[in-house]
């Protein structure tokens, strides 16, 4: 997450026109090689919403494809959204940014598809749901102030005991837009992004102690260490699991990482 409400990036529109003017197609002003990571939110509340990661390229490539020439118009839709579910992604791009995309079924003919990017909303009678009950990846719980446009309204505050706001931080020193990065979040998770060449992507809880942010990563039982230096974050090799080698790109010991206050 590149923060709950700092991610309405300035993109082209979503789609673009197919057939008459009330149908359209999505079509992504991105291709699939331009996405480092999805990720896939879903919940009928949003205390209770679950999260998949989509890391492998292959993977990306279907559920991109899975959007493309799905079909939508404007107007209301025939069904009421109260009470329903909501299926929502998150494309982390090469580039820094991230695009979403919020979907919400209410149980009749048809949902409501919101790019968040674009902020406008369309009625589609396609299953974007299903794409989350097809995704293979592990879900997991997931704090509310994750969920892409912010649906909770919450408050961005500091992180206790320290300068760091929830958020996206970038990598100083590298090749603009293959910047590794680590995004905090409220409820103290974390999620590191090492190198454009791995689908290695370490996430899990993060402790302070001492001065430095410790992210234990989840699945491989790893940790990564950071010294807190006023509002930004010192990668400390030393103290972390082994970074593979990839090319110059990848993390290298002392990185300095700097918050992102908007994409």
């Amino acid at each position: 997450m590149k923060t709950t409400k700092l991610l309405y990036v300035a993109l082209a529109t979503p789609f673009l026109l197919s057939g008459c003017a009330s149908k359209e197609e999505i079509k992504f002003p991105f291709d699939a090689s331009d996405v480092n990571f999805i990720e896939i939110y879903h919940y009928s509340v949003p205390g209770d919403a679950q999260e998949k990661a989509v890391v492998e390229m292959e993977d990306v490539e279907t559920l991109y494809d899975s959007f493309s020439g799905q079909t939508i118009s404007q107007g209301n839709p025939e069904d009421d959204m109260a009470g329903g579910t909501t299926t929502s992604f998150r494309f982390n791009l090469s580039d820094g940014t991230d695009y979403e995309v919020v979907y919400t079924y209410g149980g009749g003919k048809s949902g409501t598809i919101c790019f968040l990017t674009d902020e406008k909303e369309y009625v589609t009678s396609a299953d974007i749901e299903a794409l989350w009950k097809e995704c293979d990846s592990e879900p997991r719980d997931v704090h509310e102030s994750r969920l892409p446009g912010n649906p909770c309204g919450l408050e961005m505050k500091p992180i206790a005991g320290t300068g760091l706001m929830p958020g996206h931080y970038i990598a100083q020193g590298y090749d603009k837009y293959l910047e590794p990065t680590i995004d905090l979040y409220a409820d103290k998770k974390a999620t590191l992004f090492y190198s454009t060449l791995s689908s290695d992507l370490p996430m899990g809880e993060f402790t302070i102690e001492d001065g430095t942010l410790v992210l234990q990563d989840e699945m491989f039982d790893k940790k990564y260490t950071f010294v807190i230096d006023g509002k930004d974050l010192i990668f400390q090799a030393d103290k972390s699991a082994e970074i593979p080698r990839f090319e110059e790109n990848t993390l290298r010991d002392g990185t300095r990482f700097v918050y992102q206050a908007e994409n």
